[in-house]
């Protein structure tokens, strides 16, 4: 859990302090959005490599590795005098990041059955939920008691050791050495081809990408929307996205306790209704001139509630398909998400922040495409269109 919340960390603890990055490096509002960005593409690639990676070479040692670089690049960022050095620091730190985020994945489905996993995900759900909150919280008060956004890449230095240490010490392998895959890149290309060709996989995965790609672009727009649109500052974000990981704890919650009892695809149907109402009422207050924090922070408690019913499953679907390669499946699972994730940052960045609307529709549409992948994945697997699962 640790592990997941370093890379945590690493994507939105230090978000409050975009304003102040931009004008300490004399950069525009969009190339300190794209620290984010950049960092989010990398992300997403890498764990094309750790995936296979870890299903060759064991989950715990790769992991160590990636924690380890991300160690080296929160220094390096820590000291950017420039706006090109701290996005050479971003892609280091994210490919150390994406390691324990798609390792843990894995690491779960190794020891656990299908319908256990969903709740053990959920478990490390609500974990992901609360560093979501506390990070943002964290960074906007490191900016406000030492003034210097370096405060929050130097936290996450020292905060490093502790998954660290745990991983060395108390984590044992799970991967099982028999099954895990050989024949090189040619090998590796093929899993990942196979995966793509799996309609079921592909729904799901991409269904929870563009979730993923609607909250990015809401933590990438939010913090010049709340000074433009509700007179708030930056730092208010903290503030803001406690209202989304306050639902997704309670979504991941209620997914730990009837995950198991319940078909996961109706699990994640019923998350991605949610998601697209919160956006929905978030549109409508837009469109009748509300312009307070209430009214943009608010309808994003409905979105973090469904994604918590979205998220646990859909990763344990994805993981599922074909258990023997669970970290590539992971892997390219994590890709999607972030890939997309990156593009609506940068969809974020093109648009208009004097209203709360132009990013309001863009994530009604992104949620809205999310329910249909999720309602084909669930008649899909009521009327047998997909393979068994291995």
């Amino acid at each position: 859990m640790t592990a997941t919340a370093a890379g945590i960390f690493a994507t939105n603890m230090y978000v409050p302090s975009l304003p102040s990055i931009a004008a300490d490096l004399v950069t525009t509002e969009r190339m300190a959005q794209l620290t984010i960005s950049v960092f989010l593409v990398v992300f997403a690639v890498f764990q094309l490599v750790y995936g296979p990676l870890a299903d060759r070479y064991g989950r715990k040692r790769v992991m160590l590795a990636g924690l380890a670089i991300f160690m080296v690049a929160n220094v390096v960022a820590s000291t950017a005098q420039t706006i090109e050095w701290l996005l050479v620091a971003r892609v280091l730190q994210a490919i150390g990041a994406c390691a324990g985020m798609v390792i843990t994945r894995a690491m779960v489905r190794d020891a656990y059955s299908r319908g256990e996993s969903a709740r053990i995900m959920a478990i490390l759900g609500m974990g992901s939920g609360i560093s979501s909150s506390i990070a943002p919280l964290l960074g906007g008060a490191l900016q406000g008691w030492t003034g210097d956004w370096r405060s929050s890449f130097i936290f996450m230095t020292v905060f490093t050791l502790v998954p660290m240490v745990v991983l060395a010490v108390s984590v044992r392998e799970t991967l099982r050495h028999s099954t895990a895959p050989r024949g090189g890149i040619g090998g590796m290309a093929r899993d990942y081809w196979s995966l793509l060709r799996t309609p079921e996989y592909m729904l799901y995965a991409l269904g929870a990408a563009l979730m993923n790609a609607t909250f990015f672009s809401f933590l990438a727009a939010a913090p010049f929307i709340l000074v433009n649109v509700a007179g708030a500052s930056p730092e208010r974000l903290g503030a803001v996205l406690v209202y989304i990981t306050g639902g997704f704890f309670v979504g991941t919650l209620v997914v730990s306790r009837v995950g198991a009892r319940f078909p996961l695809e109706r699990l994640v149907l019923v998350g991605g209704i949610i998601c697209f109402s919160g956006i929905a009422i978030q549109t409508v207050l837009g469109l009748g001139g509300a312009r307070s924090e209430t009214a943009i922070a608010v309808p994003m408690l409905l979105f973090g509630l469904g994604n918590g019913f979205v998220l646990p499953p859909t990763s344990v679907i994805a993981v599922s398909v074909r258990p023997q390669i669970a970290g590539t499946a992971s892997a390219l699972y994590g890709f999607n998400s972030f890939a997309l994730g990156a593009v609506g940052t940068v969809v974020a960045g093109f648009l208009s922040h004097e209203t709360q609307l132009p990013l309001a529709f863009a994530m009604l549409a992104m949620t809205g495409t999310a329910v249909v992948f999720f309602v084909t994945g669930l008649v899909g697997a009521g009327r047998g269109w997909f393979k068994p699962l291995d």
